[in-house]
C-alpha cells in the first residue's frame, strides 16, 4: 500500500484498490467490467422501477477506468444505452416525446464518462505518487523501499522454480572525506555518478537501488558466485572510471552473498551481504569479496 503522502488523493483503502488495479492486465478488466454490467443489467431488470441500483452501473466503469481511460469510455457508453432500455422497458417504451431516450443516453454516459475521467486521474496521480515514493531524488535509482519489494518478489520466485540468488552491498568509500574537503555538492556528484554507472552497467534482470547516505544495493538474480564476482570487479572498475575526478579519495568496497536456497526474507539478505561488505572494508577497501551462504560458512572469495 503506497505511504500517505501530503495531498494524498484518496483514502488508503481506495489507493491500494486502485493501484491493485491499474496493475491488472486491461483486457481482463474489461471482460470483468462487461460480465458485471450484464449482472447488473440482469438484476436492474428483475427488480423492476422500484428498486434503484444506478449506482450499480459505475461499478464496471471503476474497473475499466483504473486502468485505462479508452476501455472506460466503451464501457460508460454501454452502460448508459442498457440502463436507458431497461428504464425504457419498464415503462412500456412509453414517452412523451421520442427525443427523451436520445437524451437520457447522452446524459447517463456524460455522468459515467465524468465518474470514468475522475478514476482515471486519481489511477494516473497515485502512480505518480507511487513512483515518487520508490525512486531516489538524487540518483534516479529505485529507494530502498522499492529494493526490498523487488528482492522479496525474486525470492518468491525462487522459491518456486529454484536457482541462485546473488545480492551485493556497494559502500562509496572515502565519501565523508570528500563531503568534509570538497562540500556536499561534491559529495552529491559522486553518488550521482555511481547512481548513473550502477543503473546502466549492470546485465538485463539485475535490480539495483541506493539504500541511503552513500550505500547501494545490486540484486542478481540466476547468479552464482563465481560470475557475480566477474560481473562486480568490471562494476567497480567502472565506478571508479566514472568517479575518477576524485580519486585517489573515493573507492568502492563491495559484499556479495550468493544463495542457493532462499533467504527468509528481503532484510535477512540485505544484512547477510551488509556484512559482507565490511569485511570487504576491513580488507583494504576498494574491492569485491563474496561467500556462499550455503557453504561457505567462514571463508570468502576476491575479485581483484
Amino acid at each position: 500500500m503506497p505511504t500517505r503522502t501530503r495531498g494524498s488523493v484518496s483514502g488508503p483503502l481506495l489507493a491500494a484498490l486502485i493501484e491493485w488495479l491499474a496493475r491488472q492486465p486491461s483486457r481482463r478488466l474489461t471482460l470483468t467490467g462487461l460480465v458485471l454490467l450484464a449482472v447488473i443489467a440482469v438484476a436492474d431488470r428483475e427488480t423492476g422501477e422500484h428498486v434503484s441500483i444506478t449506482v450499480g452501473y459505475l461499478l464496471p466503469v471503476f474497473l475499466a477506468a483504473a486502468n485505462g481511460r479508452r476501455s472506460s469510455i466503451v464501457l460508460a457508453g454501454i452502460s448508459a444505452v442498457a440502463w436507458t432500455v431497461l428504464e425504457a422497458e419498464s415503462i412500456g417504451y412509453h414517452y412523451e416525446n421520442p427525443i427523451i431516450p436520445a437524451w437520457n443516453v447522452l446524459a447517463r454516459f456524460t455522468v459515467l464518462w465524468l465518474f470514468g475521467a475522475l478514476v482515471g486521474h486519481l489511477s494516473s496521480r497515485l502512480a505518480e505518487e507511487t513512483g515518487l515514493s520508490r525512486t531516489d531524488a538524487l540518483t534516479g535509482l529505485p529507494n530502498a523501499r522499492a529494493f526490498r519489494e523487488a528482492t522479496d518478489e525474486e525470492i518468491d520466485l525462487m522459491r518456486a522454480s529454484g536457482g541462485s540468488l546473488t545480492a551485493a552491498y556497494v559502500d562509496v568509500d572515502g565519501f565523508k572525506a570528500v563531503n568534509d574537503t570538497l562540500g556536499h555538492a561534491a559529495g552529491d556528484s559522486v553518488l550521482a555518478a555511481a547512481g548513473r554507472v550502477l543503473g546502466a552497467a549492470l546485465p538485463p534482470g539485475s535490480r539495483v537501488a541506493r539504500l541511503g547516505g552513500d550505500e547501494f544495493a545490486v540484486l542478481l538474480p540466476r547468479t552464482g558466485l563465481d560470475e557475480a564476482l566477474t560481473l562486480l570487479a568490471t562494476l567497480r572498475d567502472e565506478l571508479l572510471r566514472a568517479t575518477a575526478a576524485w580519486s585517489p579519495r573515493v573507492g568502492f568496497s563491495v559484499g556479495a552473498v550468493t544463495f542457493d536456497s532462499p533467504p527468509a526474507s528481503a532484510a535477512d539478505l540485505l544484512e547477510q551481504a551488509d556484512q559482507v561488505m565490511y569485511g570487504a572494508k576491513r580488507h583494504g577497501r576498494n574491492t569485491v569479496r563474496g561467500v556462499n551462504a550455503d557453504t561457505d560458512i567462514d571463508a570468502d572469495r576476491s575479485a581483484a
